[in-house]
């Protein structure tokens, strides 16, 4: 093998890094991407249905599960999959946001 065989093989070495990166880089970027989607969707429908359940005569207790439950429906719906630690993160969001409104209320 002469000088010109391993500038080949060094060049071929370094285009096979390349793609593996980039396959790792997109792959990485669409997660990102997925769960920002996911993010905004689930903040969305939180702040809608908050606002909706909040006219209902309802205990806070009966609220949060209502919201809570058709936030977690709506995300399903729109094909995310979700754990159980997602759902209760989901819950304890909806409580604060529902305590925020709250406060926001007493205020005016």
């Amino acid at each position: 093998m002469d000088i010109h065989d391993y500038v080949e093989l060094i060049a071929l070495i370094l285009w096979v890094i390349s793609v593996i990166g980039i396959g790792i880089l997109s792959r990485v970027h669409f997660k990102n991407k997925q769960l920002e989607e996911f993010r905004n969707t689930a903040d969305k429908l939180m702040k809608s249905y908050v606002c909706l359940y909040d006219k209902e005569n309802l205990s806070n207790m009966q609220k949060i599960n209502r919201v809570g439950n058709a936030v977690v429906d709506g995300l399903e719906a729109k094909g995310f999959k979700l754990n159980e630690q997602e759902v209760q993160d989901i819950f304890a969001e909806v409580a604060k946001q529902m305590n925020k409104q709250h406060d926001t209320q007493d205020k005016q």
